[in-house]
């Protein structure tokens, strides 16, 4: 949730007055000016098509995170992706689908980008399935993990723990 509050960049597409979403209050914006705002008013202005929000260059990282991923696939070595890396991800594959899907070079960029992140998220889990084995220890992995990394890695222990006492209990 915390995500919803950092803010963002966005460039007004036309000129707005008296405009009040909850705190934020917005008088006399002209056309192009640029303002940062909480990326939920962001999200609502743009839907609502007053802005464009202004990617942070997440496409850069995007592509930059995927060719780590694949160059290490083979690896147990999980490069550190930025704590909001999911959101962005989500936002970004959102905004790629949405852009004038009749467009087939617009549907070529949102596939391609939704294989590349397909890949990456893979890779990531396989990674993690390793770190799940109930020996391994994840002190130098933590750090490197998104929140929702870290909470998948618990529940993978956890499910891998009970499994391997299930069977060991047994007298196997």
């Amino acid at each position: 949730m915390g995500h919803l509050i950092s803010h963002v960049k966005v460039i007004f597409k036309s000129s707005v007055s008296n405009i009040r979403l909850g705190a934020l209050q917005m008088d006399n914006v002209m056309e192009g000016s640029n303002m940062s705002v909480p990326f939920w008013a962001a999200n609502v202005l743009a839907k609502n098509g007053f802005v464009d929000i202004q990617e942070e260059s997440f496409d850069e990282d995007f592509f930059r995170s995927v060719a780590k991923e694949k160059l290490l696939k083979d690896s147990v070595n999980l490069p550190q992706l930025a704590d909001n890396f999911y959101v962005n991800l989500i936002d970004f594959i959102q905004r790629k689908h949405t852009t004038n899907p009749s467009n087939s070079l617009s549907r070529s960029d949102f596939l391609k980008i939704h294989n590349d992140a397909s890949d990456l998220v893979g890779i990531r889990i396989r990674k993690l399935l390793h770190y799940a084995r109930t020996y391994s220890d994840t002190s130098d992995v933590l750090p490197k993990l998104t929140l929702e990394e870290r909470v998948l890695l618990q529940t993978l222990q956890k499910n891998v723990k009970e499994f391997t006492s299930a069977i060991f209990e047994t007298g196997v």
